[in-house]
């Protein structure tokens, strides 16, 4: 059954994917572009802080990709489902479970297409970059963040989309009005209890969620590929 359930998904979603992969193999590219020499070349090579600064610039991209990524997946793994109202899946002589988890488990395996592609974007970007003494490239350990990031994204709204589109908007919904209305729950809260004139709560959250050891720390991590 997992054989089938890649191949639909793949048929589903390449004319989306395969540019998105283009992307993860050109971003590393990008981020390397003037901060060094090519080898043999003759030219000096830039100082260590320039590098990190020019390398710094892109930083965002990678996890915003990654989260593109994650989001065409998990959406696009329950069209067809929505479309035909679940009535093929239900007709499968199989438990639901084990459905989606072969479900689930052919969309892991399309993400893992541009987290290689973002790995040999890295290891040709910094293989053509002359670093100082004291700097290093991480390529390996940048296409490992940025499939776990895939991966998790993917997960969260795979889970969510396979509801209905409702529970997808009233979900959604709720989080947009969360931070739009945060500030103005706490400033409400702060007229009884005088602690939230303190503490923000949109903050609190956000920090709880991003920051170690929140469920979304790797996207606030470490998205060097040239550090010291």
């Amino acid at each position: 059954m997992y054989q089938p359930m890649l191949y639909l998904h793949w048929k589903q979603i390449n004319f989306g994917l395969v540019p998105l992969i283009l992307m993860a193999y050109a971003l590393p590219l990008l981020a390397v572009q003037g901060l060094g020499a090519a080898p043999g070349m003759e030219s000096t090579t830039l100082e260590a802080y320039r590098i990190v600064a020019g390398a710094s610039i892109w930083l965002p991209a990678f996890p915003l990709l990654a989260t593109a990524i994650g989001l065409t997946l998990a959406l696009s793994a329950w069209n067809w489902d929505h479309q035909l109202k679940h009535v093929h899946a239900l007709s499968l002589p199989m438990p639901r479970w084990r459905y989606a988890l072969a479900k689930m488990g052919a969309g892991a395996a399309l993400a893992l297409l541009p987290a290689a592609g973002l790995w040999i974007g890295a290891h040709v970007a910094t293989a053509f970059v002359e670093l100082p003494q004291g700097l290093h490239a991480y390529p390996n350990q940048l296409a490992l963040r940025f499939a776990a990031a895939t991966l998790l994204t993917y997960a969260f709204f795979f889970a969510m989309a396979a509801g209905t589109v409702k529970t997808t908007l009233w979900v959604v919904s709720g989080a947009i009005a969360f931070l739009i209305l945060g500030n103005v729950l706490t400033d409400f809260l702060a007229g009884f209890f005088p602690v939230f004139y303190r503490v923000n709560i949109v903050e609190y959250a956000f920090e709880a969620l991003v920051r170690a050891p929140g469920p979304l720390e790797i996207f606030s991590g470490n998205w060097m590929l040239i550090d010291v």
